[in-house]
């Protein structure tokens, strides 16, 4: 007789595996195996051979011994038992070797005995009780081991039998989403374009105070009144604005013998397109009296504009390199200055400290002759950098217009500030291109001269009192640069103070500043009007060539090149540092004493006095309370720059659909790829052990199938996601410093561009969610699942801003994209988390939002299986935390988490017929018993039990 390998029992089994004999002492199926008399290899076990005939008492494989599973006819939900009763309890049999190769491949296999049961098979449910196996009906799904028919949602596609459901009515909703915003896109082209086609209309402004009577008085005022020095101060409250002062004297050029074109005359008694006259029709067209009154309305003083008064001014590096060294002068209201100096003489430091941007290492800053902290007056000082800082997407008119919402103060309605921007769009002659999209420089809209009217614009908008420009005209022709000239000069009649850094300019630029500031080294060489520094450079013994550019010969004289004008003077006179010790010597105290200042009564009166000291008289207490009050009327609430800044970044992204649409095409793609790599599992995502007492029918465990599909989910989002995450600022930067710079508020900035990308998050994570969804079709709602995967898509957006903030633009997008596929590595999958948390470092993987994310999908996937299997082992092997969805999507915070080891779904119905009665009641109490024990099994012991249930026979 051949010998037979007998199924071992526990103790046999304890004494193979010692070390594990402790943790399979704790599991209720052995413990209720030991109980019932299974005691040793050889002895038989009542429950199981009672009342059976010899032929009746073994299993399908010869010479296999059957194990009872329970003391009486238990079935767990789940399982169908069709031939087990009270008198033949479940068993469980040795597998052949067949289906012991289909348990160790996650799979299973038919009954190996008579009494053995089965998990109830796929596309069926097996009702509590388990002796009926029913075909799951249409509208319904049933995964394997279903206990009742989980209905399927609203169209979903579940014809009778099915094993999952496929959930087609979001992907109709995001078809349909699609094809509205694409008929939107279509419409709202053909609105803008008949826009354009609008011709242009004003509303009359009109005159609710008499400081536009005093401006339009100033602009009537006779040309000798006007010609005066453009260093008159102000003195008392109600002083008038001083007036526009031409360049510098015509007659005196021409009595030098140069040859000037600035006013308009050439050897030839040729016009030039540039001269007074041209700058006299703009200043009193009717658009620029427009202008005037509006920008009237802005302010609560009696005049426009401010002075500065600076002296000693110093600027020193960190590394302690000296920038600026002791600049001091005067720069009046209403003048228009130009700063002039070689590369690295400091002219944009000088600048950058004037407006308060950088801090003085030392001296002094006055404004309307008080020192006061230059930062507070940001809402009233307009700054034009050399680049042209606009938003290409936007048209001309939207760019000035947003400036003008943003800054222009809360008591002006919206079509006050449109007919504003109007008439300030009509003095900058882009009235023809006002519809057109400003470009940038690889794809020009508009011209360079245009572009830079707009840059200009954006800041006249905001009707500053003073405005600073870093080289306005660079980069600009002739006819161009003498527009932004006289703009300039009809602007500094208004009394607003122009500054401009110009670096090379031409003469007739040159001649339109009323003063220079020329700076070498870091300091100062002169500074004072326009129309006497050529005879003070002379009085240095310079000479200035007849039909030389004059500002070139500074140029020339200003970086130490000056050896070639010198005449009187020595070689050694000429160098750089002389020039600076001549001007802080005796230039500053004694050239230009001849200024006019206004007494209280208006008379003029000399004065000889240091320069710096001209405006301190220029405000007084009354001047500054109303100055005060005027910047505190400027700026929009703060919810109505959200609504602005949102409306802005949204006109952006229906400019720029193209990119939208591709962006929402990668989200879908993405979740195309992801789901078809979960395709074949058919929905079957998770296999683990099954509750007692039919612990020992548990095929190979699959715990990684879940968490696989959330790891690659999160790369997936990561790769579709970064890159337009950083485009949201990464590509604004520039124009979020000049923004905030000028009084805008942060916070709000922030804020409404974050709100212009829900739209896109939201469309890119509802097509992401759809085709995976419908390819992988998890267990997970599609709400749940959808909620999980916009918060992704939200924290890698997040992620990808703050990338924006400190690297490069080139280089943004790919560390982008690197730093999302590092948070999705460390999503606790590969190693598992709970193999972290022996390293001690769980702490720094939750940093991750890849773990939340994928512990999401993990949780809500296993949720509905929990009747079947020990939810709380696997999640203890793989190291997540189960009942903590909400606190995993960062929305509805911490939900109640499941400490304890859930009991089956409707275990209270478990009575088939009143005789159970009593024996579900003595189950119920030894479930009660074994939760704290198989919440103490560890992997080590379940990988020892599965080496048992595999040992051929």
């Amino acid at each position: 007789m051949p010998s037979i390998t007998m199924l071992p029992s526990l103790s046999s089994l304890s004494s193979e595996l010692p070390a594990a004999s402790s943790a399979l002492a704790t599991i209720p199926g052995f413990n209720d195996s030991q109980n019932v008399n299974m005691v040793g290899t050889l002895e038989y076990n009542s429950y199981a051979y009672r009342d059976m005939s010899e032929s009746e008492r073994g299993c399908y494989r010869k010479g296999a011994l059957p194990v009872a599973l329970a003391s009486n006819d238990t079935c767990s939900p789940g399982f169908h038992c069709p031939n087990s009763n009270d008198t033949h309890p479940p068993q469980f049999c040795h597998p052949s070797e067949l289906c012991q190769v289909q348990r160790a491949n996650k799979a299973t296999c038919d009954p190996q005995g008579v009494l053995e049961p089965k998990i109830c098979a796929n596309g069926h449910f097996c009702p509590l009780g388990g002796k009926r196996e029913t075909l799951c009906p249409k509208g319904t799904f049933c995964p394997s081991g279903s206990v009742q028919p989980f209905n399927c949602s609203y169209g979903a596609i579940c014809p009778a039998g099915s094993v999952r459901q496929i959930v087609i009515i979001p992907l109709f909703v995001t078809v349909a989403i699609d094809v509205a915003l694409m008929l939107m896109v279509g419409v709202g082209f053909g609105i803008s374009k008949w826009r354009k086609s609008r011709p242009k209309t004003y509303t009359t402004l009109a005159r609710t105070d008499d400081k536009a009577d005093q401006i339009e008085l100033l602009q009537s005022c006779s040309p000798t009144e006007r010609t005066q020095s453009p260093s008159i101060s102000v003195s008392g409250p109600n002083a008038p604005v001083p007036g526009f002062a031409r360049p510098a004297s015509i007659h005196s050029r021409r009595a030098s013998g140069r040859v000037d074109h600035y006013d308009g005359y050439a050897d030839d008694d040729s016009i030039s397109g540039y001269d007074d006259d041209m700058e006299d029709d703009l200043s009193n067209s009717p658009d620029m009296q427009r202008f005037i009154r509006s920008m009237t309305r802005t302010v609560e003083t009696s005049s426009i504009g401010l002075s500065f008064d600076f002296e000693n001014l110093s600027f020193e590096t960190k590394g302690g390199r000296k920038i600026l060294q002791g600049v001091t002068g005067t720069m009046p209201r209403g003048s228009c200055w130009g700063v002039i100096g070689g590369s690295g003489a400091g002219k944009s430091t000088f600048l950058n400290v004037l407006m308060g941007k950088a801090h003085t290492t030392n001296g002094s800053i006055k404004v309307n002759g008080h020192s006061k902290d230059m930062s507070k007056y940001k809402k009233l000082i307009g700054y034009v950098p050399q680049d042209d800082i606009v938003f290409p997407e936007l048209t001309v008119r939207e760019n000035i217009l947003h400036s003008a919402r943003i800054r222009l103060p809360t008591s002006w309605r919206d079509r006050a500030i449109q007919d504003h921007v109007d008439a300030l769009i009509a003095c900058l002659q882009l009235t023809h291109v006002r519809h057109s999209r400003v470009g940038d420089a690889a794809k020009p809209v508009v011209s360079g001269g245009q572009r830079k009217r707009v840059n200009i614009g954006m800041e006249l908008a905001a009707a500053p009192m003073a405005i600073f420009l870093d080289e306005p005209t660079s980069g600009l022709d002739a006819t161009s640069a003498a527009s932004i000239m006289r703009l300039l000069r009809a602007i500094s009649r208004l009394g607003v103070t122009c500054i401009s850094i110009i670096h090379q300019p031409r003469e007739q630029i040159f001649y339109g500043f009323d003063s220079l500031l020329l700076l070498a080294q870091g300091r100062s060489l002169y500074s004072g009007p326009t129309d006497e520094v050529q005879s003070y450079f002379e009085s240095l013994g310079f000479a200035f060539p007849q039909r030389a550019n004059p500002a070139d010969t500074l140029m020339d004289i200003i970086t130490g090149d000056g050896a070639q004008y010198a005449v009187a003077a020595g070689k050694h006179e000429t160098d750089v540092s002389t020039l600076i010790e001549e001007w802080q010597s005796k230039g500053q105290f004694q050239v230009h004493d001849r200024h006019l200042s206004l007494d209280a009564s208006g008379a003029a009166v000399t004065r000889n006095r240091r320069i710096s000291d001209q405006s301190m008289t220029n405000s007084t207490a009354e001047q500054e309370e109303s100055l005060r009050r005027t910047m505190k009327a400027r700026g929009a609430s703060w919810p109505a720059q959200v609504y602005y800044c949102w409306k802005r970044a949204m006109t952006q992204q229906v400019r720029n659909s193209t990119s939208f649409f591709f962006e929402v095409g990668v989200g879908g793609l993405a979740g195309v790829i992801i789901g078809l790599s979960a395709f074949a599992a058919n929905g079957h995502l998770f296999q683990g052990i099954y509750h007692p007492p039919f612990t020992l029918l548990s095929s190979a465990v699959d715990y990684q199938s879940t968490p696989q599909l959330g790891l690659l989910g999160g790369m997936a989002i990561g790769l579709a996601a970064s890159a337009p995450g950083f485009w949201v600022f990464g590509e604004e930067k520039l124009i979020y410093w000049r923004e905030t710079a000028s009084g805008h508020s942060r916070s709000a900035y922030y804020v409404g561009k974050l709100l212009s990308t829900l739209l896109r998050i939201g469309l890119s994570s509802l097509h992401f969610t759809v085709f995976l969804g419908v390819l992988a079709t998890p267990l997970i709602s599609f709400p749940a699942m959808y909620a999980a995967n916009l918060a992704y898509f939200w924290c890698i957006y997040g992620l990808s801003s703050v990338v924006s903030v400190f690297v490069k633009r080139e280089n943004g997008p790919l560390l982008a994209v690197l730093a999302s596929l590092v948070i999705g590595v460390l999503g606790g999958v590969a190693p598992p988390l709970s193999k972290v948390k022996t390293w001690h470092m769980e702490w720094f993987w939750r940093l991750s939002p890849g773990v939340w994310y994928t512990e999401a999908y993990w949780s809500e996937n296993l949720r509905p299986l929990d009747y079947l299997y020990e939810l709380d082992l696997a999640s203890k092997t793989i190291g997540f935390t189960l009942g903590q969805y909400g606190l995993d999507i960062g929305v509805t915070g911490r939900a109640p988490r499941t400490s304890r080891l859930r009991r089956p779904s409707n275990a209270h119905k478990f009575e088939a017929a009143p005789a159970e009665a009593e024996r579900n009641k003595a189950w119920e109490k030894a479930w009660e018993k074994c939760e704290v024990a198989v919440g103490k099994l560890d992997s080590d012991a379940l990988v020892a039990m599965m080496a048992w249930m595999k040992k051929p026979a």
